[in-house]
């Protein structure tokens, strides 16, 4: 009697260098050199692999982040290769950026492509007229029913502002304030990706809003606006409930990494039954 031949295991969709070289491009792109460097301690780590459940839910994420950051990069190709008009606010345009090659620039731009992208299509979602600002060379969004309410907001390379009626000095210094921003953006994505810098950003203000913001006296309080009231953090009902929670939560943690250690060393221990 023939015997019947054994079925094969599953067949993987990629070999195992292309999967290995798209898992660490993919956590690149989402958390930058902290993503990258996590990565690799994750596959060198000794212990357990995590269960295919968890495995589904962690590529499930990384592939929702990737297509959020496509779709980003896909309205900022548009933008650049039909580009707004340039911008002319009541109280006349600022002078024009010189036309020389600027590598800082260039890099904050390219950092920045796809969360620009993302500002840029909601601005068109919002129906907003986009406009391109000559003297510092990025993106304004006015009236773009900011989320931020009445305050302009950086997103990359863009700018969501309820609008500029303001005279030409003023909106020369806050067209700085508003180009740090973009850097600190470009920064925050190389570090951690993306998503980095307004999880920073919205953590710091937390503690120190307004102001008190580390990231608004980096870029300048006079500059854009702000008026300096203090640089200590706000403890207030909501910070002191937050920073309990972080306390209860780290010390379950470490409990629990404890009691599993404590139970891997009796499960390992001569003589002990199993």
């Amino acid at each position: 009697m023939a015997v019947a031949d054994a079925p094969e295991g599953p067949r993987q969709a990629l070999p195992w260098r292309a999967q290995t070289i798209l898992s660490a491009l993919g956590m690149v792109l989402l958390f930058g050199l902290l993503g990258l460097a996590w990565w690799w301690w994750w596959r060198h780590r000794p212990g357990c692999q995590p269960t295919t459940r968890l495995r589904r839910v962690r590529a499930a994420l990384v592939v929702a982040g990737l297509v959020i950051l496509a779709a980003g990069s896909v309205g900022r190709l548009v933008a650049a290769f039909q580009p707004p008009p340039a911008c002319s606010p009541p109280g006349g345009a600022p002078a024009a950026r010189s036309g020389r090659f600027d590598a800082s620039l260039l890099a904050q731009e390219t950092a920045t492509w796809p969360e620009t992208g993302i500002g840029l299509l909601y601005a068109r979602v919002r129906d907003s007229h986009v406009c391109l600002s000559p003297s510092a060379y990025y993106y304004v969004a006015p009236h773009a029913d900011n989320i931020a309410g009445t305050r302009a907001m950086t997103l990359g390379d863009i700018v969501l502002t309820p609008g500029f009626n303001i005279g030409r000095e003023q909106l020369e210094t806050l067209i700085g304030h508003e180009a740090r921003h973009r850097a600190q953006w470009a920064v925050g994505t190389l570090i951690g990706g993306p998503f980095a810098f307004p999880v920073a950003y919205g953590i710091d203000d937390f503690f120190f809003p307004g102001s008190r913001n580390h990231f608004e006296r980096q870029a300048g309080l006079k500059s854009g606006g702000y008026r300096h009231v203090g640089t200590g953090p706000v403890l207030g009902p909501a910070q002191i409930a937050t920073l309990a929670i972080l306390a209860a939560i780290i010390v379950a943690v470490l409990l629990g990494a404890r009691h599993r250690q404590a139970t891997a060393r009796s499960r390992g221990f001569p003589g002990s039954t199993r």
